[in-house]
């Protein structure tokens, strides 16, 4: 199928668009991307929940009257938001040595090349994977946004080497005075774009309304009208995957997200449905049911027969042992998870190495996420330096930029504040313990061990002590003696001075 999708015919690719289109659409890691998309959104399968029993005549009925709460508890939201703001809730940061490099690398290191670096990590640890596209503004600039992984997939060659990315999407046009969804298809290799659209009979084909079909990846009209024209001289996306085999968060926690809302939900399900208890009433002379249950709710009472009687049948719900589960099914999904869950308690003596430990966790899956989003830092790094030099005539390197990603962690700022006196309190009594015994010490050694405590370079302070010595060989009346001045060594200042 991929090979028909790389044909340098445009027809032979428009004919198989739509089978390897379907194919996509119902893959397996499509079926996961859309699954973890959903529980992102709060669509939980307990959304889906019914209650059935069997009837008299042993058939399966849907019991429309049982209580069915259906509330969907988002631990994989937060899950999610947390490792992608633990990651990037700090910008990230770009240097060089060359000043003017610097100042160029500002113009697309701004708020949007951030807030899509955040969109791309959020999707690939959603969906799995998620894909980042360049593309050059009216303003002739380079940018990057995202690719909805649902909506595109890679393209190799028999040899397994990336040829082409397709982009599908719907889009409204109009089609006999309508305004209609029609789909769309884009094919990008690394010198061209081909767009396709379905016609009427829901093939693909060429799109006619595009004025150049295929066209470069840059298409520019001058002032004067004359076409500039050029390509990236790479295909123009880039696959981030959330791990190895491109599996979504949820995936290990999904079947503990699916039994924490079941406990929950049938525990409201419970009280709602037994809140009130059950009367077995016998030898009842009244009229009927509904005169019982208005004697027993105005009168408190109940008239029987001598054979008869009440009794009244209330039920324990097993509520603790369902909240054990509870606990038992979140404490799993953050371990699981790999997440910081803010909700323990511990002991109360909370130090920054609790916090820590906390943290390990979080820590150990943004270790793997950075990896990943590096490679894609470097990805993008190659096409921005590309740009700069295009545009400013350079020829600077990517390979010269320095990227710092840095986490930010809560801590305990008492902890800290303690911390350093305790610090301060140590370093005093090594430094009164150096000056107890100086005087038995030559100047030199006092110095290193001083210099040693305030991490100071002995040689520099060495220098600049010597430095004033020198200046205080001088008399605050005394000019410097010059070399032939007749009146040197008498120690007399000469008039008018």
């Amino acid at each position: 199928m991929d090979r028909y999708l790389i044909s340098d015919n445009p027809q032979v690719v428009a004919r198989a668009l739509s089978k390897a289109i379907q194919e996509d659409k119902h893959s397996q890691a499509k079926d996961k991307a859309r699954q973890g998309q959903a529980y992102y959104d709060y669509k939980h399968d307990i959304l889906n929940n019914r209650i059935f029993y069997l009837d008299d005549n042993d058939v399966l009925q849907e019991d429309t009257f049982a209580s069915n709460i259906k509330i969907p508890h988002p631990f994989f939201t937060e899950l999610v938001d947390q490792k992608v703001q633990y990651l990037l809730s700090n910008p990230v940061e770009v240097e060089v040595e060359d000043e003017q490099f610097q100042e160029y690398l500002k113009e697309y290191y701004d708020e949007d090349l951030q807030l899509f670096l955040q969109e791309a990590l959020e999707g690939a640890s959603v969906k799995g994977f998620e894909y980042a596209y360049a593309r050059t503004t009216a303003q002739d600039i380079l940018k990057f946004q995202v690719s909805d992984s649902l909506q595109t997939f890679d393209v190799y060659d028999d040899n397994g080497d990336l040829k082409a990315v397709v982009r599908y999407y719907n889009k409204d046009i109009t089609r006999d005075g309508k305004n209609t969804p029609v789909e769309h298809a884009e094919v990008w290799d690394d010198k061209q774009v081909t767009f396709y659209v379905k016609d009427k009979n829901g093939n693909f084909v060429l799109d006619q309304k595009r004025e150049m079909n295929p066209r470069p990846h840059i298409v520019a009209i001058q002032d004067d009208g004359q076409v500039l024209e050029r390509s990236y001289g790479t295909i123009p996306f880039y696959k981030l995957g959330n791990n190895k085999k491109n599996q979504t968060d949820l995936e290990p926690i999904k079947a503990l997200i699916d039994d924490y809302d079941l406990m929950a939900c049938f525990i409201s399900n419970n009280l709602q449905d037994f809140t009130e208890a059950i009367y077995v009433v016998k030898g009842y002379p009244g009229d009927d049911l509904n005169k019982l249950r208005k004697n027993i709710k105005a009168k408190k009472t109940v008239g029987v027969s001598e054979t008869g009687g009440l009794d009244i049948k209330t039920f324990n719900i097993p509520v603790d042992a369902r909240k054990t589960k509870l606990e038992i099914n979140k404490d799993a999904i953050y371990k699981f998870g790999m997440g910081f869950d803010s909700t323990q308690v511990g002991d109360g003596n909370i130090t920054n190495i609790v916090i820590k430990s906390r943290y390990a966790l979080l820590d150990m899956k943004a270790n793997k996420a950075e990896i990943r989003l590096r490679s894609l830092l470097k990805w993008m790094n190659e096409l921005i330096v590309q740009d700069i030099n295009r545009r400013h005539g350079t020829a600077y390197k990517a390979s010269d930029i320095k990227v710092t990603i840095t986490r930010e962690t809560m801590v305990n700022e008492t902890d800290l504040v303690d911390r350093a006196k305790t610090e301060a309190d140590t370093k005093q009594v090594i430094i009164q313990t150096i000056l107890s015994v100086a005087p038995r010490l030559d100047d030199e050694t006092v110095l290193k061990m001083i210099c040693e405590q305030f991490e100071l370079d002995w040689e520099e302070v060495q220098e600049l002590l010597d430095s004033e010595d020198y200046e205080e060989g001088f008399s605050d009346n005394t000019d410097p003696v010059e070399e032939g001045d007749p009146d040197a060594g008498t120690g007399q200042v000469a008039e008018g001075a």
